[in-house]
Parts: C-alpha cells; sequence; structure tokens
C-alpha cells in the first residue's frame, strides 16, 4: 500500500513538472513570437516613416519650384513688356527663364552639402516626423546640366539619405534622388518659328524686277510639273518645280535659315545671301546659275549650303523639323474661303493689318501685318512688306521690293486677338499659335534611384 502511495505522488509530481515545462516552453515561443513581430512591425514602420519623409521633401520641394517657377515667369514677363526685352525670341526668354528658375531654386535649398540637408531635415521637423532625419553626406549636391547653347536643361537633387532610429529594429537609411520638373512658358503670343520667317509658300517663290532685298527666314515648297505656269517656264525651273527662282535681278537676301524642298535657280542675276542675325544656314536641293540672255549669273555666300539629297544626321533631323512645322502651319489654311482685309474693318483696333484670303492676294501698297492665304500672293513692283506671308500656293514678287521679317508685328496681331472675340483672326488659320502663360508640370519633383 505505501509503495502505491509512492508511486501515485511520483505520478503527479512528474505531471506537475511537465506541465510547468510546457507552460515555461510556450510562454518562452509565445515571447520570440512577440519578439518577431514587434521586430517586423518596427521595419515596416521604418520603411514607411522613410517614404513619409521623402515625400515631406517632395511636397516642400515642390512649393518652392512652383514658386519661383511663377514668380520668374513674372519678372521676365514685365522685362518682355519693355523696349529691351521686346525683341527677344521666345527660345532666347526660355532659356532665361530656366536658368533663372534654376538658380532661385538653388539659392532656396542650398548650394553645398550642409545648407542642402539642414534644409531638408527642417522640412521634416516642421512635419513633426519622429525617428526620422537627413543624413549629412558630402555628397548631397543640386546639379543643374545644360545643353549645348547652355540652356538648363535638368536640375536634379541626388543623394539624399533619410536615416530612421528605432531601438528595437535598430538604425536604417535609404538614399533618393529627385528631379526637379520645369513648368511650360510662353512669353510671346503667336508661333515665333513661324513668325521668324518673312515668306512661306507652299508652292515656291518666284522673284523678279529691280533690286530688292529680303530680310529674315524663307521657306518654299515644290509643285508637281502639271500645276507649272507659263509665266514661270522662263525662270529655269528644270527637273524640280518650285524652290526659290530668281530671274534677271539684283537681290541682297539677310536671312539665318533659308528652306527649299526643291532648287534654288537663279537666271541672269545677281544674288548676295549673307547672315541676319547667327548664321546662314540654306537648305536646298543645289543651287543652280543659269547665264541668262541679257545678263551673267553670279551670288556670293556668306554661309552654309545643305544639299538636302545628302545629308548627316544632324542636318537631316534640323532639316525634317524645319519642313514638318511649316507644313503643319500650312495645314490650317484650307478653310480660309473667306475674303477679310482689317483696313475694311471699322471695328477692328489693332495696331497692325491683317488679310486672310481664300483667293489670291494682290499686294499694290506697303503692308505691314500678316497675310494668310490659300492661293498666291503677288508682290508689285515698287511695294514694300514687313512681317510675314503664308501662302499655300506660290509668292512672286516683281521688284523694287524689301521685305522684312518683324516677328513683333505678327506677336501683336495675334496678342490682339487672344483678348478680342470676333471671327476674323489669322491665329484660326495658322497652327501652333500660343497664348502667353505659364504651365505647372503634372509633379514638379519625381524621385528615382541610381
Amino acid at each position: 500500500m505505501g509503495r502505491y502511495h509512492w508511486v501515485r505522488l511520483y505520478a503527479l509530481t512528474l505531471m506537475i513538472v511537465l506541465f510547468a515545462l510546457s507552460v515555461f516552453v510556450g510562454i518562452s515561443g509565445a515571447y520570440d513570437i512577440i519578439i518577431k513581430s514587434a521586430r517586423q512591425r518596427s521595419i515596416v514602420r521604418s520603411v514607411e516613416s522613410i517614404e513619409r519623409a521623402s515625400d515631406s521633401i517632395i511636397r516642400a520641394v515642390s512649393d518652392i519650384a512652383k514658386d519661383e517657377g511663377h514668380r520668374q515667369y513674372e519678372i521676365i514677363r514685365q522685362k518682355v513688356k519693355s523696349d529691351k526685352y521686346s525683341a527677344a525670341s521666345e527660345r532666347e526668354l526660355e532659356m532665361s527663364f530656366r536658368n533663372d528658375f534654376s538658380s532661385a531654386v538653388i539659392q532656396t535649398i542650398g548650394e553645398d552639402a550642409e545648407s542642402i540637408c539642414d534644409t531638408l531635415d527642417s522640412y521634416l521637423e516642421s512635419d513633426t516626423l519622429r525617428n526620422v532625419s537627413i543624413q549629412y553626406d558630402p555628397k548631397t549636391c543640386i546639379t543643374e546640366e545644360k545643353d549645348s547653347l547652355g540652356k538648363t536643361s535638368a536640375l536634379r537633387i541626388k543623394n539624399v539619405i533619410i536615416r530612421y532610429d528605432n531601438p528595437i529594429a535598430g538604425e536604417r537609411t535609404e538614399t533618393f534622388n529627385y528631379n526637379i520638373q520645369f513648368p511650360d512658358v510662353v512669353f510671346h503670343a503667336g508661333n515665333d518659328e513661324i513668325f521668324r520667317y518673312c515668306m512661306i509658300a507652299g508652292k515656291g517663290i518666284y522673284m523678279t524686277g529691280p533690286t530688292s532685298s529680303v530680310i529674315g527666314d524663307v521657306y518654299a515648297g515644290i509643285h508637281s510639273p502639271e500645276e507649272c505656269r507659263e509665266a514661270e517656264i522662263e525662270y529655269g525651273e528644270t527637273g524640280t518645280y518650285g524652290g526659290i527662282n530668281i530671274l534677271s535681278t539684283q537681290l541682297g537676301i539677310r536671312s539665318d535659315r533659308i528652306i527649299t524642298r526643291g532648287d534654288i535657280n537663279i537666271n541672269g542675276s545677281f544674288v548676295v545671301f549673307s547672315p541676319n542675325e547667327d548664321e546662314l544656314k540654306i537648305y536646298a536641293q543645289r543651287i543652280n546659275e543659269i547665264e541668262g540672255f541679257s545678263k551673267d549669273t553670279q551670288y556670293t555666300l556668306d554661309g552654309k549650303v545643305v544639299g538636302t539629297y545628302n545629308m548627316d544626321d544632324d542636318d537631316a533631323m534640323d532639316y525634317r523639323e524645319a519642313v514638318r512645322l511649316v507644313e503643319d502651319s500650312l495645314s490650317g489654311l484650307d478653310p480660309a474661303s473667306i475674303y477679310y482685309d482689317s483696313d475694311n474693318d471699322s471695328n477692328y483696333n489693332g495696331s497692325y493689318r491683317k488679310l486672310i484670303s481664300g483667293t489670291d492676294v494682290e499686294l499694290t501698297d506697303d503692308f505691314r501685318g500678316i497675310i494668310v492665304t490659300r492661293a498666291n500672293v503677288i508682290i508689285r513692283k515698287d511695294v514694300n512688306f514687313e512681317g510675314v506671308i503664308l501662302s499655300g500656293d506660290r509668292i512672286y514678287t516683281m521688284g523694287n521690293n524689301n521685305i522684312v521679317a518683324d516677328p513683333a508685328v505678327a506677336r501683336a496681331i495675334v496678342e490682339y486677338e487672344f483678348g478680342e472675340d470676333y471671327m476674323f483672326r489669322v491665329k484660326d488659320y495658322i497652327k501652333g499659335m500660343n497664348k502667353p502663360g505659364i504651365t505647372d508640370p503634372d509633379y514638379y519633383v519625381i524621385p528615382y534611384h541610381m
């Protein structure tokens, strides 16, 4: 009986010990699970905190970029209204804007690693983010990249290290880079690329008569042999019809860009080609010297001729882009079936004349403004023109003509049209017209990893 009692007592004790051991093991396992879970949550929290910190930087830098973009735009816009900047081209103004915008953003955020880190760290403090900070690194910087012309093409904040400190998960760091986007800006009304031209003719230009001068860019397209006219035969076109044709005259051309899809035919004439502001580049299949019956043919050239049948990649890209721009602009002429001359409109209060026509336009008096027609333009002898002519067909000049591009005249006309609501607007017939203003990008700051 006594022995049985001791066995029972031993079994009970063993059960108690095993139960206690199981409880201890269970508690220890649960503790391990709790610790692992806490560490995992801490890691997730650190990742989320670093992302929130990066978002805070994006918001703060975006606000700076937007404010500076609008401020710099207004500064330049006011300068454009003055005589000093009114002649500046859209490209020149955009370059000035981008450079000034970049400088202002850099000055606000910091020019060296220490000041950049301090500035970005202050954004995190203002958002009261816990356990996150900017870790100083001498490689943190703002880089400004410029293209071959000196225009700022990219602005980046590089090597920003965000650190998260936590007693459970320990320290965690992640490196970010940020692209700062530029707003789109337009300072001049219209299309400055088109307004650099004095003559644009979809099917060719024909010039003759007493001494004339042309100042500004020139574009001449081509036409089919079936479209040849008797009056054009003596100009000497062969093979390709259209282009630029110069007959029995003395002509001075000052231009930065002369573009024709055909030839330049010089027949019994003396022609001087020279640059206007920068350097002259002529795109043509060839320049043909044709000896006239009574006059010798001669030309001088201060510039570069690019044969369109054999161009390198850069010239080919430039040529195709120029042709595309002009042809897109001319594509809006088809609906021009009306005849409108602002000189006959008592309600028109613009500073310069404009003429919109679906039929031939003949100039017998000096003209300052814009001509838009899907047909021909004939400039009679002793008539001068200032502005831009867009003809879907051909332009004929009859001698003793001064034909001058003036972007300021064209801009003034289009800017007036943006402010008025009436039917006859040249901007409705020329594609690519722009209204002055600033357009914010969808995102001013875009993060990226190297």
